[in-house]
């Protein structure tokens, strides 16, 4: 199956503008046959693109008006979790800080005793 690549307002402006092209060459038919055939089909492709929300001229330039998945954007990655767990339950993360703190304090201590 195709990935969509489309998106809301994309997708509106390819069926409005799909379907306008395709009221446009039915009435060009009448006059110039050739003309209002090219319209018509033109506005077919840019409605079939815009209702089933791919279109394959975005893919060699790797462009997607598309929502991309949301849950995967939103969730934190691995590292995050473990840095919260961590600083949780006061483990290595906050006994490092609390050491680096003491070590400061200690050079300070000695560089204010000279």
């Amino acid at each position: 199956m195709l990935r969509r690549n489309v998106g809301g307002i994309d997708r509106v402006l390819r069926v409005t503008l799909g379907a306008i092209f395709f009221v446009a060459g039915l009435l060009l038919l009448g006059g110039k046959a050739s003309v209002g055939l090219a319209v018509i089909v033109v506005g077919l492709l840019i409605l079939l693109t815009g209702i089933v929300r791919f279109c394959v001229l975005y893919i060699p330039f790797g462009v997607s008006t598309a929502q991309t998945d949301k849950l995967r954007v939103m969730q934190p990655c691995d590292c995050c979790v473990e840095v919260k767990d961590i600083s949780r339950k006061g483990g290595v993360a906050s006994s490092a800080a609390t050491s680096r703190d003491q070590a400061d304090q200690a050079a300070m201590a000695g560089h204010n005793n000279q």
